[in-house]
């Protein structure tokens, strides 16, 4: 009569597979922790990209010159006959409120989330928590991206936007705006 073989694992074994698991595991988590911090970075990008084009489109709606006239007749600043562009050492607010901004260089300055508002009035810190804005506003009439120093002051302005992402990150973005 054969004798019963016992079934089942021995206590090495065991500890073998414990051990080949732990391997397994310790390698898997080494390459899938990485990628959950970078599954966010997307969201991240797409809401800085959403909020400086938002900002971008609302400064380039604005004249280009506080002494440009925005009724008829429309005249430019600078032309023969009428009021030069502001100095480029007084660019900035002219004292308005941010309701009341009504051209590009009134934009400068740094906002915090918490300090701007959708198209209907209300704050979007909830939708952007954590991200900041710099806008800065020179003259670049040759448009090199460099700002003019001397020269007339009348062709163009460049605008920059510096998003700043809760994680440090920062997206930037520039447009021209022509004395038009």
């Amino acid at each position: 009569m054969p004798a019963n073989k016992l079934k089942g694992f021995t206590l090495v074994e065991v500890i073998f597979g414990i051990v080949l698991m732990a391997i397994v595991l310790t390698i898997v988590t080494g390459l899938l922790v990485p990628q959950a911090r970078q599954s966010a970075d997307p969201v991240i990008q797409v809401k800085a990209n959403e909020l400086g084009q938002a900002m971008m489109n609302e400064i380039l709606g604005r004249s280009f010159d506080e002494n440009s006239r925005r009724s008829p007749p429309f005249i430019r600043c600078g032309e023969v006959g009428f009021s030069s562009c502001t100095a480029p050492a007084s660019l900035g607010n002219d004292g308005e409120t941010r309701d009341g901004f009504n051209d590009v260089d009134d934009f400068i300055g740094n906002y915090a989330t918490a300090d701007l508002k959708n198209s209907l009035g209300q704050s979007i810190q909830t939708d952007y928590p954590g991200f900041s804005l710099t806008v800065s506003v020179v003259y670049d009439d040759d448009a090199n991206g460099v700002a003019d120093t001397s020269g007339d002051f009348n062709k163009l302005k460049l605008i920059t936007i510096e998003v700043v992402a809760p994680t440090g990150d920062v997206y930037g973005f520039s447009a021209y705006k022509g004395n038009y």
